[in-house]
């Protein structure tokens, strides 16, 4: 089963009063459109399909007069089905009245030269497959330009050599056949969007707690430089007593003392005066006795 993208996915006005449902009995198939706007620029990103959705919208209402959009499923590039009119509801797009009862209109968006890629085939085939499934005598997949009076050429070569090959029939397999650089670019872009939607937009996401780490990771480097630029986390070193003089060295003689200003400055040392010998003891003293000290006056 194919998810389709609602209306409002792309952002959809309301429709206009218009045909109303198929019926069931007159169904014969579906028919493959483009928008044939002449351009080459792509249109493979979520957000550019739904702006050219928008204003495919805007150009069918208000200048040609219809109901909605003419299509009832679009198909991108990277395989997104996105609801228009709805299966069930007739569209305005293949021509005039009697074909839009007979068939469905599903869009590839395409644009000039572009082919389209197997994502785009393989949701479109999901797509026919139940368009089938609600149709079940719309078998018929038809170009538009061989269905259309007076002949168009939508919905360009690429798209009409795919139906003929069968790659828009539902049970066709083409797993074996190589992509285009151009295919693959687009369907590596339309995962990368739908990662980065999922991964980052998400409010509980993975991505959203990463950056609501990174955040605080950021804020805390933050107030680390502030501080070290200011020096509020720096320590404040110890104070420590003074050490004790420490006495000249053998090598270095010490330095004589500098007398202060204005004092006279010191007298030279006086040599010693010469020792006297020892008096000697009275005739009277015994040789070795103590000297008696004189008595107080």
């Amino acid at each position: 089963m194919v998810e389709y993208l609602p209306r409002s996915a792309w952002g959809a006005r309301p429709p206009n009063d218009g045909p109303g449902s198929l019926t069931v009995s007159r169904v014969e198939g579906a028919v493959i459109h483009w928008p044939g706007t002449g351009s080459t620029k792509v249109i493979h990103s979520r957000e550019a399909v739904a702006s050219a959705l928008r204003g495919w919208q805007a150009y069918h209402m208000d200048q040609r007069g219809w109901s909605d959009i003419a299509y009832q499923v679009a198909v991108d590039q990277a395989g997104r089905a996105w609801t228009l009119r709805g299966l069930r509801t007739q569209s305005g797009a293949n021509g005039n009245n009697d074909l839009n009862e007979r068939y469905g209109a599903i869009l590839l968006v395409l644009v000039t030269g572009e082919q389209p890629t197997a994502a785009m085939k393989a949701t479109t085939r999901g797509v026919i497959a139940d368009f089938r499934r609600i149709f079940p005598r719309g078998t018929a997949i038809r170009p538009h330009s061989a269905v259309r009076p007076g002949g168009t050429d939508c919905p360009g070569p690429a798209a009409r050599a795919a139906i003929a090959r069968g790659e828009f029939t539902p049970g066709h397999t083409e797993d074996d056949l190589p992509y285009t650089e151009a295919q693959l670019r687009a369907m590596m872009q339309a995962e990368i969007e739908e990662y980065m939607r999922r991964f980052w937009a998400a409010p509980t996401g993975t991505g959203t707690a990463i950056r609501m780490q990174l955040n605080r990771i950021e804020a805390a480097a933050s107030r680390q430089a502030i501080s070290e630029d200011t020096g509020l986390d720096q320590p404040v070193p110890d104070s420590q007593p003074p050490s004790d003089p420490q006495p000249p060295s053998d090598s270095q003689p010490a330095p004589e003392p500098q007398p202060a200003p204005g004092a006279e400055p010191a007298s030279e040392p006086q040599p010693a005066a010469e020792a006297q010998p020892a008096p000697e003891p009275a005739p009277d003293a015994e040789p070795g006795a103590e000297a008696q000290p004189a008595p107080r006056q």
